[in-house]
């Protein structure tokens, strides 16, 4: 977004809610912060804002910063895989953990 683009918001805010005045120091980290964010996603939010709330939106309800890509998909497949995997090496039955030698008297199970 560009500091003209983000004049335009600013104005467009201050000329629905008329109790609300921009301070020099709301332009300056509007500019600040300008430069990261998408012009048509702002006022994407700035829209659905206006119609729902009465009061004036703070900058974080209608900053949009873009995301970070992440490769956790590709990490969850490659979970899946591994599990998958093991389960067809090890085969599907349980472990069958060993019963203490205090217990093997009261149980129905036999010890291992």
């Amino acid at each position: 977004m560009t500091k003209k683009e983000a004049v335009k918001l600013l104005t467009l805010i201050e000329s629905v809610y008329s109790h609300f005045l921009v301070k020099d120091e709301t332009v300056l980290l509007w500019f600040q912060f300008c430069s990261e964010m998408d012009y048509e996603q702002v006022m994407a939010k700035l829209i659905k804002h206006i119609r729902k709330s009465p009061f004036p939106p703070a900058f974080t309800d209608i900053a949009v910063f873009p995301c970070e890509e992440t490769h956790f998909p590709a990490t969850l497949q490659e979970w899946m895989k591994k599990r998958r995997d093991r389960i067809e090496r090890e085969g599907n039955q349980p472990k069958q953990i060993p019963i203490p030698e205090w217990h093997v008297e009261y149980s129905t199970r036999k010890s291992i």
